[in-house]
């Protein structure tokens, strides 16, 4: 039996302003998923089995999910219509509200460690 690879170590918790999240680490494989969100349980679930590239990019990608979520962006339907300059603007101010109430979280994704 191969050893069990280390989980990746980053805060467990993403802070919104408004609500605060859990990260859980556990395989998503049965579903077929790298990352999820589940917002009435306030809960980010990510896979831990990916490369520690592929798992930086699917936690932006899932506080991403959050941030277009709190910022009223959470409906596919409506999203086509709206324009470039706004969406730029929304996830720009998204990422720099969540960058600075999660400071380590944030470092843990771009340090190049």
């Amino acid at each position: 039996m191969s050893p069990r690879r280390a989980l990746p170590k980053h805060p467990l918790t993403v802070y919104t302003g408004i609500k605060t999240f859990t990260i859980t680490q556990k395989s998503l494989a049965k579903d077929n998923l790298y990352g999820c969100v589940e917002f009435p349980k306030a809960l980010l679930t990510i896979d831990p089995n990916q490369s520690i590239e592929d798992y930086k990019s699917t936690l932006l990608h899932e506080l991403c999910h959050i941030g277009l979520e709190i910022f009223g962006l959470d409906d596919d339907d409506e999203i086509p219509t709206i324009g470039n300059e706004y969406l730029t603007t929304v996830i720009s101010n998204m990422i720099f509200q969540l960058a600075g109430l999660n400071p380590e979280l944030f470092q843990y994704i771009f340090n190049n460690d």
